[in-house]
């Protein structure tokens, strides 16, 4: 399987490249010099900025993540996007309503015709 580089979204890539260099010289800090709580502390701030980033609704544009489906087609993510729209329009501008067409057989067989 290989990886179609040109799907990637590089800013994201980017962004997320930061986030985390930034938590881990945080993390390194607040440890005091101690790798193992300075990882579990930069771990627990990724996290955070994680989900602050990607899905906290921000009024403003900010690139988020993406899924992407089985048949390989990326899509916006569902929880950082619009609601969606209305499944049926509202009352005022549905169309007048028809019947169905008629399932029902002819009362008289059609004409039949000889060779």
């Amino acid at each position: 399987m290989s990886i179609n580089l040109s799907s990637v979204d590089w800013t994201f890539v980017g962004l997320m490249t930061a986030l985390a260099f930034v938590t881990a010289l945080l993390g390194s800090l607040i440890a005091f010099r101690n790798r193992f709580l300075g990882a579990i502390i930069a771990a627990i701030l990724f996290g955070i900025g994680f989900v602050a980033w990607n899905y906290y609704p921000h009024q403003f544009g900010l690139p988020i993540l993406k899924t992407t489906g089985l048949d390989g087609t990326v899509t916006p993510s569902t929880t950082a996007s619009a609601p969606p729209a209305p499944a049926t329009p509202p009352p005022s501008t549905m169309a007048p309503s028809t019947p169905p067409p008629s399932t029902m057989t002819p009362s008289t067989p059609p004409p039949t015709q000889s060779h």
